[in-house]
């Protein structure tokens, strides 16, 4: 049982590293080939733009399809044909390219210093990508005798063995580096055109017959972090690439916003280039994909062996199997259980403090009814837990009337058709969460292994973040098999929901504000989701009268940045009450934000926002929002007409907006 302990210790740790960059480059025996792996030509001579959020598993990928993972000696066997493609990885190094900007200096010579560094960069790791090649996978023969001859003309130390070229190619970078940091060194730089790739790549390819037919992919990491004009000679790299170089970025959503190139033409979808969704690719089997990383994890710490080599494409015809796919859910489910609805109904009724609330809440119903024969008794059964529990919101509406409510729960407990069926499917959640809210240690709603693939929303990043917080709280054994409680697995939620909410703060340039902005649309979600009739359980996004077309270009940066680092993300429009209200998108407040906030993480009813709202919600003054609070206060109490009263006196007497503010904290 100790190495069982130690091997739950060492997965605590493992599951710690769940950032690629702590991996390194080589990721070949880390790697899990993401299910639609094979679908998708990645290696296609068509450029792409790889996008996808944050935990997403873009820059794995990248590095999957990069020469340190491709030619990796952890591979057991590497084909002949694996050098018709080669994958070059860079990912730009963001403090050091800022500082190509400004400092007196115009942005045309900028553009040139840029171009200079990219093209020495790119050729860098075409030389690197051989060298390795060659050392690692024992190809390319008389490889040490190769001579470089014709790339002279553009410095005299590129002339000799290839090794030596590759590390006179490394000196000129670190020169150029060393002049940034002194500018005046500039003047003594002689600056390579882009062309130079391409006369590095026709060279080599003369010199080694094996890669006469290679074609090299560049694949650009964290693109969104370029300046603009950087931005705009990579985009003229895309959209001029051919074989033997071909040009792809990869960013987050929204983090190409320029189609400009150093031409008069523009970048254009698909006639350019193509995209690849990672997060929509992910979410169509993201439950087992999450699964097979965490298993690869469990793996590393002893505590698995997987006859099928997760890393090798090979496996995903196994992989694919109704048997495996049914075998590993009922294995993570059994290591991370969750309660059903009636378990939570359950525990309602058999911990005396959740009793009690419930009891309460009850009391407090029928006596706003002005109910003086029926008790809270008459409404708690053991037999039907949670119909007694959605009761709750029931008798809190002003159309139920206590008699006929009884009438129907015994109707129900005999087996005849009600609508508690329905009731219970709508409200139970929100009648749940508004009974546990003043006891979070013991709500249960966000534990088991589907919750957290819910609460993860195909950030893997997120999900193993769930995991190794649970395991680092503690865990228990069935037979050899880790378990982790429902309690610890709560816990877990909590917290991990409290520290990727703070995270918010440092998402540059904006995070500042989008903190407050999610901080605000989660209170006002919780003061919904806190109603005692329920009538619209679970809100929990949002849609914009006028759509994205009524905001300020402020608030739309502002929405977007919100998108792109997965604060909130963007579907489709649905299940607008009103002709007259245009909203084009919904937003869902990310999911993992629930538990913070003690909110329903499932997508049900949405609150429709003016764009007086958004500004409110972004503002910098506390005021703004807290007349949005206010009124939506009033909504919650059923006081809509006085609500309408206050509404229109701001719009016509703005200026006596203070004056309103306190009349409404006044009610």
């Amino acid at each position: 049982m100790v190495n069982l302990v130690e091997q739950g210790q060492k997965l605590t740790s493992i599951l710690a590293t769940n950032r690629t960059e702590n991996i390194g480059m080589d990721v070949w025996d880390e790697f899990v080939v993401p299910r639609y792996f094979d679908k998708y030509d990645f290696f296609s001579t068509m450029p792409c733009k790889i996008e996808g959020g944050r935990g997403c598993g873009k820059t794995m990928l990248l590095r999957y399809l990069s020469y340190q993972s491709q030619f990796s000696n952890k591979r057991k066997n590497v084909k002949n044909d694996d050098l018709k493609n080669i994958g070059l990885y860079w990912r730009a190094d963001t403090q050091f390219l800022r500082q190509l900007d400004k400092r007196g200096i115009s942005e045309e010579f900028w553009a040139k210093t840029f171009t200079h560094y990219f093209s020495l960069k790119v050729t860098i790791e075409i030389f690197k990508a051989v060298d390795f090649i060659a050392r690692t996978s024992k190809q390319f023969e008389h490889f040490s005798t190769i001579l470089i001859s014709e790339l002279y003309i553009y410095d005299e130390s590129l002339d000799g063995e290839l090794s030596s070229v590759k590390d006179s190619l490394e000196r000129l970078r670190k020169k150029f580096e060393l002049a940034i940091a002194n500018p005046l060194l500039l003047e003594k730089v002689t600056f390579f055109p882009f062309d130079f790739v391409k006369s590095v790549t026709t060279e080599i390819q003369g010199k080694i017959s094996e890669l006469k037919d290679t074609n090299f992919h560049v694949f650009i990491d964290e693109y969104e972090n370029l300046l603009k004009y950087q931005q705009i000679i990579v985009n003229t790299s895309v959209k001029h690439s051919e074989p033997p170089v071909i040009f792809k970025i990869a960013c987050k959503k929204n983090g190409m916003p320029y189609i400009e190139t150093t031409g008069d033409e523009a970048i254009v979808l698909k006639h350019d280039y193509i995209v690849h969704d990672l997060n929509e690719y992910i979410s169509k089997e993201y439950n087992v994909f999450a699964s097979e990383v965490l298993f690869s994890r469990l793996a590393k710490a002893g505590g698995e062996n997987n006859s099928i080599c997760l890393s090798n494409v090979d496996s995903l015809h196994e992989r694919r199997q109704d048997e495996y796919i049914k075998a590993i859910l009922n294995k993570v489910r059994k290591m991370l259980p969750g309660k059903k609805q009636n378990d939570l109904a359950s525990d309602i009724f058999i911990k005396p403090v959740l009793r009690t609330k419930l009891e309460d809440m009850l009391t407090q119903a029928l006596e706003k009814k002005g109910e003086k024969q029926l008790t809270f008794s008459d409404f708690i059964r053991e037999d039907a837990k949670e119909a007694s529990i959605v009761c709750v919101a029931l008798l809190n509406r002003k159309s139920t009337v206590p008699t006929e409510l009884l009438h129907l729960l015994d109707s129900h407990i005999a087996g005849t058709k009600t609508p508690f069926n329905e009731w219970i499917s709508t409200n139970f959640i929100g009648c749940y969460l508004n009974i546990i809210k003043r006891k979070r240690d013991e709500n249960r709603l966000y534990c088991g292994f589907d919750t957290f693939i819910s609460l993860s929303q195909g950030n893997l990043r997120h999900f193993l973040e769930l995991c190794r917080t649970a395991f680092s709280v503690g865990f228990h054994f069935d037979g050899s098999e880790f378990v982790i409680s429902e309690e610890f697995q709560s816990f877990s939620a909590s917290q991990t929901s409290a520290i990727l909410f703070d995270e918010i703060k440092s998402f540059k340039p904006y995070g500042a504000a989008l903190h407050i902005f999610a901080n605000r649309l989660g209170e006002l979600f919780a003061l919904h989701q806190s109603r005692d009739s329920q009538s619209e359980p679970e809100k929990n996004h949002f849609s914009i009268v006028g759509g994205s077309t009524s905001l300020t270009s402020e608030e739309k940066l502002l929405l977007g940045e919100c998108e792109k680092w997965g604060v909130l993300s963007k579907v489709t429009a649905t299940k607008t009450k009103t002709r007259q209200i245009i909203d084009d998108y919904d937003w869902i407040l990310n999911p993992i934000y629930a538990p913070r906030f003690g909110i329903s993480y499932r997508k049900k009813r949405k609150i429709t926002f003016s764009n007086l709202d958004i500004k409110s919600l972004f503002s910098n003054e506390n005021s703004d929002y807290e007349i949005l609070f206010e009124s939506h206060k009033l909504l919650s109490s059923g006081l809509n007409n006085l609500l309408k009263d206050k509404r229109n006196a701001i719009k016509e007497s703005p200026v006596n907006r203070g004056d309103i503010q306190k009349d409404l904290f006044d009610v």
